[in-house]
C-alpha cells in the first residue's frame, strides 16, 4: 500500500490581487475618480462594485454601533466600556494593553474608561505579580450581575441577525474580517498615516487660507474700531 501524502488546508482568501489594466476609454476626465484599481473591482473602467461593497460594510458597521449603543444604555455604560466588560469577562488576566490591542485603541483611552468602571464598581484591579506596571482586571459581583441581565436579550436579537450563517460561512467570514484588518493596518502604515496625517487636499487648504484670512481681517478690523 503506497503512503499518500497529507492535504495540507488552504485558505480560500487570495492574498494577491493584480491591479486592473486601465482601459483606452479611461481618462483623467472620468468621475468619479476610481478608488481602487484592483483587477476583481474594476469592471469597464468603473470601481461601482467596490464602493457598494464599502456602502454595505458600512450599513453593518453603524447598525452594530447602534446594537452596542442600546447594551450599553442598558447596562448604564458607554459603548466602549461595554465591548471592555465582555472582553474582561472572557479573558483571564486581562490587562489595559490587552484591551487597547482588542480594540484597536490607545493604552490611555482605555486607562480612563476603566478608571470609570472602576468608580461604578464594575470592574476591579488586582496586582501582577509578574509585571508590576500593568495590573489585571475582573469583572465585580456588580459587572457580572449587568451582563447577565443584558445577555437574554443580546442572545435573542443575535440569533436573528447572524441566522443565516453557518459554520463555514461563519469561519469564512471571520478569517476575510482578520485578513482585512490586518491588511487595513498596513494600509495606515504604508499610506494612509505619512501621506494624510495633518494635510488637507490642496482645494480644501485653500478655503482654510481663505477662511483664515478674513477672520484676521474681521480681528484687524475689531481692533482698529476699537
Amino acid at each position: 500500500m503506497t503512503g499518500t501524502k497529507p492535504r495540507t488546508r488552504r485558505s480560500r482568501i487570495p492574498r494577491r490581487n493584480k491591479t486592473a489594466p486601465k482601459p483606452a476609454a479611461l481618462t483623467e476626465e472620468t468621475f468619479p475618480p476610481l478608488t481602487i484599481s484592483l483587477r476583481s473591482f474594476v469592471k469597464d473602467g468603473s470601481d461601482r462594485e467596490f464602493r457598494q461593497l464599502i456602502y454595505a460594510l458600512t450599513r453593518l458597521q453603524n447598525q452594530m454601533a447602534r446594537h452596542l449603543k442600546l447594551f450599553a444604555a442598558y447596562m448604564g455604560v458607554t459603548d466602549a466600556q461595554a465591548i471592555m466588560m465582555r472582553i474582561i469577562a472572557e479573558t483571564p488576566d486581562a490587562t489595559v494593553g490587552y484591551l487597547a490591542q482588542r480594540l484597536y485603541v490607545t493604552s490611555p483611552f482605555v486607562t480612563v474608561e476603566i478608571g470609570n468602571l472602576v468608580k461604578k464598581n464594575i470592574v476591579e484591579k488586582r496586582p501582577n505579580t509578574a509585571d508590576r506596571r500593568s495590573m489585571f482586571l475582573s469583572l465585580t459581583h456588580k459587572g457580572k450581575s449587568l451582563l447577565r441581565e443584558l445577555t437574554p436579550i443580546m442572545r435573542k436579537g443575535n440569533d436573528i441577525h447572524f441566522r443565516s450563517l453557518t459554520d463555514e460561512r461563519a469561519r469564512l467570514l471571520k478569517e476575510i474580517i482578520n485578513t482585512l484588518v490586518a491588511d487595513g493596518m498596513n494600509s495606515l502604515r504604508e499610506v494612509y498615516a505619512p501621506l494624510l496625517d495633518g494635510r488637507m487636499a490642496p482645494s480644501a487648504q485653500t478655503d482654510a487660507k481663505r477662511r483664515e484670512a478674513a477672520s484676521s481681517q474681521i480681528s484687524r478690523m475689531l481692533g482698529h474700531d476699537a
